[in-house]
């Protein structure tokens, strides 16, 4: 007699509690799952050890460097195959570096990803993520206490990671760089033309 009411509520439990905890971050329906991914999961902040890989570049030492513009800090978001390295310090994106504050990475084996070919400009400028559309020059590490990561084809920055612990609020805060990054990245060139002294070009081999 009371059974199927008990059935009703059960799925009615259901589904409010998977819509409850989808948020809509993106117009773009495919980077909207990974963002929802990357906001239901473990955070890892990953500082830089002083220590990168160079394989040579034009006038650049070829072997372990220290690369003084390498990214202080990277933020690392997981969700299911794929990961997010994100750039948090204000200042530090360059034209060197490429006018980006985010980057997606798809794994390969365990531990290995390579980069996902995007864009990365606001919702209305930008096309959806294409999983299938990959750029195996750039390779990145990651195992949650370490990542080594190429933001630039020729040289690998290495970093210490460990899990960041943070709020809800914070987390949106977080992925709200991925999708209206545009507006960051003016806030970055904004920064350093105002304190130009403050950011180093310098790559350096390190002694044996």
């Amino acid at each position: 007699m009371y059974l199927k009411p008990t059935i009703l509520s059960f799925f009615v439990i259901i589904i409010f509690f998977n819509t409850s905890f989808s948020a809509s971050f993106s117009e773009r329906k495919e980077f909207n799952k990974i963002l929802n991914g990357f906001y239901k999961n473990n955070i890892f902040k990953c500082q830089y050890i002083n220590k990168s890989w160079s394989v040579g570049f034009e006038d650049h030492p070829y072997g372990m460097v220290l690369n003084t513009t390498a990214f202080k800090d990277v933020l690392v978001f997981e969700h299911k195959s794929m990961i997010g390295t994100l750039w948090p310090n204000i200042g530090e994106i360059s034209t060197d570096k490429g006018v980006r504050k985010y980057q997606l990475w798809k794994k390969v084996t365990k531990d290995e990803f390579i980069l996902l070919e995007s864009d990365y400009k606001s919702d209305s400028n930008s096309y959806d993520i294409n999983t299938q559309k990959t750029n195996t020059e750039y390779k990145t590490y990651f195992d949650r206490d370490s990542l080594k990561i190429a933001v630039k084809s020729w040289i690998t920055d290495f970093y210490s990671c460990e899990e960041l612990n943070s709020s809800n609020f914070a987390r949106k805060k977080l992925i709200d760089i991925f999708v209206n990054q545009d507006s960051y990245v003016k806030k970055d060139f904004s920064y350093r033309e105002k304190n130009p002294n403050s950011f180093q070009n310098k790559i350096e081999l390190l002694s044996k």
